[in-house]
C-alpha cells in the first residue's frame, strides 16, 4: 500500500488497541489520523510518532457527528472501535457504528476494519455483549453490501483480552494469591493479547483492500482452564496462585456491588463457565507473520503489575 495514496482513520486511538494500531501504521510510513478525546494526552502518548510527520489528531467523541464527517474526508480506510460501555444503552454501539460507517462510506472510505467480539460467533444476541456487537455488525454488513464494489468490510472477533487481568484479578493475585471467578476449575477461557489484535488490524489496513474483503477473523491464542491459568501465574510470579470458585450468586452480587449493570453482570456470569471463543486460532499467524502470544508471554511482560 502506498502511503502517499492512502490515509487511515483510527477511532479510540488513545486506548490499548487503538494506540497499537496507530503505532503499527506509522511504523509502516502510512499517513494516519487519530480520533481522540484529549489532544494533550494523545500528544504525550504518541511523541515519537508525531515526529515522523505521518500522524495528525482530530479531537472528538462518538456524538461529534459533524466533527467526524468533516475529519473522515480524504481517508480511504477506517479502523472502527467502539467500547461496550457498561453504562450505555444496549443499542448505542450499533447506532454509533451504523452512523460512523454510513458517513465513512459516503465520504469515500473504501475499507472499514471493525473490532467486534467472539461473542458474535459463539452466542449471537444471547447476552448483552453479544447483542451489542451482533447488532452493530449487522448494520455494517448492510452498509457494505449496498455498494459491494466500493465498500469493503473486515471483522475482527477477539476472545477474552489478557489485559482483563488488570481488572479484578490483579487485586486478588497481589493480596490473596488467588484468582476468583464463578466458573468451575476446569472451565476453559480462550485469551488473546491486544497486541495480536492491533497487529492483525495493521496488516489488514495496510494490504490491498481486495485481499481481506468480507473476511471475519476470530481471534484466540491460549485456551486455558481456570486451574491452568492459575498455574501460569504461579510459574511466572514464582509463588503459589490458586483458583477459587465463587458461587454464581456471590459473583453476580460482587459485580453489582462494583456498580456493574444487571445485564453486564449476568453476561459475565454466563461467559465465566462457557468459553466465548470456542477454539484457538493459530491460523492468524498467517496474517501477522508470527505465532500468537501466550498468556505466559503476556504475563512476563506485565509481571510488575502483579507483584
Amino acid at each position: 500500500m502506498s502511503s502517499s495514496k492512502e490515509r487511515v482513520f483510527v477511532t479510540a486511538a488513545s486506548g490499548n488497541i487503538g494506540s497499537g494500531v496507530v503505532r503499527g501504521l506509522i511504523k509502516k510510513g502510512i499517513d494516519t489520523t487519530a480520533y481522540v478525546r484529549d489532544e494533550q494526552k494523545a500528544k504525550d502518548l504518541f511523541k515519537d510518532e508525531l515526529n515522523t510527520g505521518h500522524l495528525k489528531f482530530v479531537v472528538g467523541t462518538y456524538s461529534s457527528i459533524d466533527v467526524f464527517t468533516e475529519a473522515i474526508r480524504g481517508h480511504t480506510r477506517l479502523f472502527l472501535l467502539v467500547a461496550a460501555a457498561a453504562d450505555s444503552k444496549p443499542a448505542s454501539m450499533s447506532q454509533i457504528k451504523g452512523t460512523f460507517g454510513k458517513i465513512a462510506f459516503e465520504q469515500g472510505v473504501r475499507q472499514i476494519v471493525d473490532l467486534s467480539s467472539a461473542c458474535v460467533s459463539s452466542y449471537g444476541k444471547k447476552g448483552i455483549i453479544g447483542y451489542m456487537h451482533t447488532a452493530a455488525e449487522e448494520k455494517l454488513w448492510t452498509l457494505a453490501d449496498e455498494n459491494p464494489e466500493q465498500c469493503s468490510l473486515v471483522i475482527l472477533r477477539p476472545g477474552s483480552f489478557m489485559s482483563n487481568h488488570f481488572m479484578s484479578d490483579v487485586h486478588h493475585i497481589k493480596h490473596s494469591n488467588k484468582i476468583v471467578s464463578c466458573g468451575s476449575p476446569s472451565s476453559t477461557v480462550t485469551w488473546i493479547d491486544t497486541k495480536d489484535i492491533s497487529d492483525c488490524a495493521v496488516v489488514v489496513l495496510s494490504e490491498s483492500v481486495e485481499k481481506h474483503d468480507r473476511n471475519v477473523y476470530d481471534m484466540g491464542a491460549d485456551a486455558l482452564s481456570n486451574e491452568q491459568r492459575a498455574a501460569v501465574f504461579s510459574k511466572v510470579l514464582g509463588k503459589p496462585i490458586i483458583y477459587e470458585q465463587q458461587s454464581m450468586e456471590d459473583f453476580y452480587k460482587t459485580l453489582i456491588g462494583f456498580g456493574t449493570s444487571h445485564s453486564f453482570a449476568y453476561n459475565f456470569a454466563l461467559v465465566s463457565s462457557k468459553d466465548i471463543c470456542e477454539t484457538t486460532t493459530p491460523q492468524i499467524a498467517i496474517i501477522i507473520g508470527r505465532p500468537l502470544r501466550s498468556l505466559e508471554d503476556w504475563l512476563r511482560e506485565n509481571i510488575r503489575a502483579f507483584e
